[in-house]
């Protein structure tokens, strides 16, 4: 019952497919007028909706957010603004540096966009003078309330600062301190800390929240080792404003440009302008660079300039109807999507070259005009059908998928390639009528391309080919079981931009450690938050002492839970019970000579600690926000409308951090606790690319089968040869990016799809037409099959493959892929494919 029912849908498929075409040729043949307005009517309404399409720059947008991992890290850089922040990297002599910067700060201070000032905030010191106030204040309140901030280890060190000989010294030191600088800004600090107990307290302020690896004997961001200063300066608009994006980046070029130091800059809003420019740059020019060099191969091979100056009008067809199409659809498409159009640009021509061919052929071989036309476009056109919708099928089912590259990727090129199909279909019939009307042609063989001496290479020893091409593919295909997944995000990005290059310096010359784990405790109540925060300190402080993170950072690591406040407040009762230490205070600084009523709120403050209670921490939160500080606070602490949301980052090199280990630990700790990474990321992305790209390929892979099935009804064994050259290819492809160190990515990987469409189209190509009875028909017929295939090959290789020469890590790595795969397509089409069905009786020797 099954088989019949097949057997009807497949001849119902067939029967339809002629008629289509026979429609399509008549309409075309006999209606071309009509044809070209309702085509101008589509390319104007298709313009229309491609004006009103956003370009997205962003590599995160091309994936799921739904991902916890990568979830997390976009909410962390919208809590804490990283996500708008602007970078800046400042090199040269180091001891100008500072006065440089000040200098550069200056002039950003000053720009302007649409009248306003272009930057809300513009940070390139740890203290700033601007701040004394506030920095004042804060070393005020901390060292009267030193159960918030002193270490539990440290405590001893403050109470000795009480003893005679230790008090004495701070307050000699002091004076010597306000003779150089008096009236400056160590008097100020003088009366709220005559005992210097900042001291215990600041350097846990400085590096308990540190996130770069500064210099720590330098006021400003610089790095360690003293090659760049960078400056961190906030927008002020958001990204997502690319008109205020364009006009801010002009700005910021007009601030460096009289620097005598070199300036580079990073960030969201210089990437998504210059990496935009770039990207779109590298797509157009491939685009241009490989349609001429389409032309040129496609009028060098026919010798016909009408036909060839129909190429750029069905390929822009293509591209414009399915971009237009999309924007039906999709208020933005990413950038690299966009760049898949260039696919368009190599298979497009296919079905141009396929059917002029067997036109030309045709006419050569003495058929008129109507006949060969009938014969190219009801035979050849058949074949070109079931192609184009083999080719099409698999890209159009990407789009169950919820990864938007996948997606955005399957509906421009699978509706691309329909296009271009129908663009063929419709405009070339009436133009070859019209060229042979208006300009008497004399058709002349076509070269051969070498074809006619392969064809009998071939089969004079076809088990030789055979034989060579199976342990070929076997040694590749074992070779690709080493093939590596690059899951790196930033390889992807231009390799050569501004963005790119000060991103690497930063890593290269500030990073604390090259990898990064963030992790989020989040609730309604600051106390609990804070408390878990503490517990997840001393797992990160079990792990640097095992050697498995380098450092971390936490709002715990700058001032202490409920906890540790309650023990440190007991010990500092019973250290400084009575009156016992505003006596010794009084005491030491009457005899230096100071007069204690300039103290006296320092004096107030410290007699507290007899009755020492812990600090609430919104108190506490509060304080560290009014005070230079308020940037670390913002880094690990935000409130929204869902509650509180604490983050800690752990710092780790390579394959230190057992990162399953490290989930497991968290989780048993803190169940609720999210994490996110580069590398958890990767993962994540990796399995969400991975199900969406297999379910999609068999989704794919089964219609194209179907498809197969109802072409070659009447020789099933056809459907083999046309799937033959795709697992070959795909083998193959595989196992020399794995020889030649190349690895798979998240873009790359979809060049399988290409592999699926056209590998089935060439092997589809030689069994659907070498099928002669007489062994000089087979040859002619290969031949001319053979050099569509090779045409279709070069200028697919063109066309997209030309992306191998672009500076951008993804459409880079999607070119030499598709390179590999096409090429042995060809080979395996050409080559091998005719050896296997000579050795199957199919070519023997009459």
């Amino acid at each position: 019952m099954f088989r019949a029912w097949s057997s009807r849908i497949i001849a119902a498929s067939n029967s339809l497919t002629r008629r289509h075409l026979a429609w399509v040729f008549r309409v075309a043949s006999t209606r071309p007028l009509a044809v070209i307005c309702l085509f101008a009517a589509a390319v104007v309404l298709s313009v229309a909706v491609i004006t009103s399409i956003h370009f997205e720059t962003d590599i995160f947008r091309l994936f799921p957010s739904r991902q916890p991992a990568l979830r997390l890290l976009l909410d962390s850089l919208e809590w804490t603004g990283s996500a708008n922040e602007a970078y800046f990297l400042l090199e040269g002599d180091p001891p100008s540096l500072p006065a440089e910067a000040g200098r550069f700060a200056e002039r950003l201070g000053q720009a302007r966009v649409d009248g306003q000032p272009a930057f809300k905030r513009i940070t390139w010191r740890i203290y700033d003078e601007s701040q004394a106030a506030s920095f004042k204040e804060l070393i005020a309140y901390a060292v009267i309330h030193p159960q918030l901030f002193i270490q539990p280890d440290d405590l001893p060190r403050f109470v000795a600062r009480f003893a005679p000989d230790q008090a004495n010294a701070a307050l000699q030191q002091l004076q010597a301190n306000l003779a150089g600088q008096f009236g400056g800004f160590a008097s100020g600090l003088a009366t709220v800390d005559p005992f210097s107990l900042r001291d215990l307290i600041l350097p846990r302020l400085k590096t308990g929240g540190q996130a770069l690896d500064l210099d720590p004997a330098s006021p400003y961001f610089l790095s360690r080792n003293g090659a760049v200063l960078i400056m961190i300066a906030e927008p002020a608009r958001p990204v997502q404003d690319m008109v205020f994006a364009r006009k801010l980046v002009a700005a910021i070029n007009d601030a460096r440009r009289s620097s005598p130091i070199s300036i580079s800059c990073a960030g969201a809003h210089i990437s998504a302008v210059l990496d935009e420019a770039a990207m779109k740059s590298n797509v157009l020019v491939s685009i241009v660079i490989s349609l001429l060099v389409v032309l040129g191969i496609f009028y060098i091979a026919y010798r016909r300039l009408l036909p060839t100056l129909l190429i750029p009008l069905i390929l822009a067809c293509g591209v414009l109807f399915a971009l237009g199409t999309a924007g039906l659809f999709l208020r933005s498409i990413h950038i690299i999507s966009f760049a898949f159009t260039a696919l368009i640009t190599g298979i497009g021509t296919d079905y141009s070259i396929h059917i002029y061919d067997r036109f030309h052929s045709e006419r050569a071989a003495g058929k008129t005009s109507q006949e060969a036309l009938e014969l190219a476009i009801l035979d050849t056109g058949r074949g070109v059908f079931t192609a184009a919708i083999t080719t099409a099928v698999p890209f159009l089912a990407l789009m169950v998928s919820d990864v938007r590259a996948l997606y955005e990727l399957g509906l421009l090129v699978g509706l691309g390639v329909i296009y271009s199909l129908y663009a063929t279909l419709f405009f070339l019939p009436p133009l070859l009528l019209f060229m042979e009307r208006r300009f008497p042609i004399t058709y002349r063989p076509i070269p051969g391309l070498g074809l006619p001496r392969l064809w009998r290479a071939v089969l004079r020893h076809p088990a030789v080919v055979a034989a060579g091409s199976l342990l070929m593919t076997a040694g590749l295909c074992w070779a690709a079981f080493a093939i590596t997944f690059d899951g790196e995000l930033k390889n992807l990005q231009p390799r050569h931009s501004e963005a790119f290059l000060a991103q690497e310096k930063i890593e290269r010359n500030l990073s604390i450690a090259p990898k990064q784990i963030l992790v989020a405790l989040e609730g309604r109540d600051l106390p609990d938050v804070l408390e878990r925060v503490s517990r997840l300190d001393a797992l990160a402080a079990s792990l640097q002492a095992r050697g498995q993170i380098v450092a971390w950072s936490s709002l715990c690591r700058v001032i202490n839970s409920q906890k540790t406040q309650m023990e440190l407040s007991l010990r500092l009762r019973e250290q400084f019970g009575g009156a016992r230490l505003e006596k010794s205070m009084r005491g030491a600084l009457d005899r230096q000579g100071f007069a204690t009523e300039q103290f006296q709120p320092f004096l107030d403050g410290m007699s507290n600690l007899q009755r020492a209670v812990p600090v609430s921490p919104e108190e506490a939160v509060a304080r560290l926000s009014a005070s230079p500080l308020k940037g670390v606070v913002d880094r690990h602490l935000v409130k929204t409308a869902t509650g509180y949301h604490a983050l800690a980052y752990l710092h780790y090199s390579g394959s230190t951090l057992d990162l399953p280990a490290f989930q497991a630990a968290l989780a048993a700790l803190d169940p609720a606790a999210r994490m996110t990474g580069i590398d958890l990321i990767s993962n994540q992305l990796k399995d969400a690319v991975r199900n969406s790209f297999t379910g999609a390929f068999l989704l794919g892979g089964v219609l194209v089968l179907f498809f197969l099935l109802a072409h070659f009804a009447s020789m099933p064994s056809g459907v083999l040869y046309s799937l033959f050259p795709v697992a070959a290819a795909s083998g193959c492809m595989l196992g020399t990016m794995a020889l030649s160190g190349m690895g798979l990515n998240f873009m790359n990987a979809m060049v399988l799809v290409t592999i699926v469409g056209m590998g089935s189209d060439f092997g589809l190509y030689i069994r659907f037409r070498v099928t002669g009875a007489a062994p000089g028909e087979r040859e002619r017929q290969y031949v001319q099959i053979g050099r569509s295939v090779f045409l279709s090959a070069m200028t697919t290789i063109v066309g997209f493959g030309s992306l191998a020469l672009t500076d951008y890590g993804a459409m880079s790595s999607i070119g030499w892929a598709t390179n590999l795969g096409v090429g042995f397509i060809t080979f395996f089409s050409l080559v091998t494919l005719p050896a296997a069905m000579a050795l199957k009786g199919f070519y023997q020797e009459d």
